[in-house]
């Protein structure tokens, strides 16, 4: 009766065993594909995201430096400058605080330089536009993606 129930505890013991097993194993499985998919959802910035996402990034480095043409990756990835830019970011493209700083910071962790060049050029233009009479009331250029 003793050895009957000591091996009964024994199996119970090592069902319960490959049950948590199973269970961590795909518990790691779904953070891993969640990571993945965040991931995946930075790629999938459509053009109007992307310009969004310029627009709050420049915006936010152009708060804080005084010439955004010598900003740097560090400076970009910054908490100051992704929190500033998230709060512009959610509200122009509806999405919720927390979902727009993780969208930015996955976007600027894989297109920083584009980013930086994206500010320079922004700022070069809108300078040299208020320069010239007239500029003002003229159609904007598209930006490519």
């Amino acid at each position: 009766m003793i050895c009957q129930w000591s091996w009964r505890a024994a199996l119970t013991t090592i069902a319960a065993g490959v049950a948590l097993l199973a269970a961590s194993t795909a518990q790691l499985h779904a953070q891993v594909s969640g990571s993945s998919m965040a991931q995946s959802a930075v790629g999938s910035l459509t053009g109007e995201q992307q310009t969004a996402a310029n627009n709050a990034l420049c915006s936010a480095i152009g708060n804080q430096v005084p010439n955004p043409a010598a900003a740097s990756p560090s400076l970009l990835s910054s908490q100051s400058i992704i929190s500033a830019a998230a709060a512009m970011f959610a509200s122009s493209v509806h999405l919720p605080l927390p979902s727009a700083t993780s969208l930015l910071q996955g976007y600027v962790s894989q297109h920083s330089s584009d980013i930086l060049a994206s500010c320079a050029t922004s700022n070069a233009t809108s300078g040299l536009t208020s320069k010239v009479p007239g500029a003002g009331s003229m159609p904007a250029i598209p930006k490519l993606p």
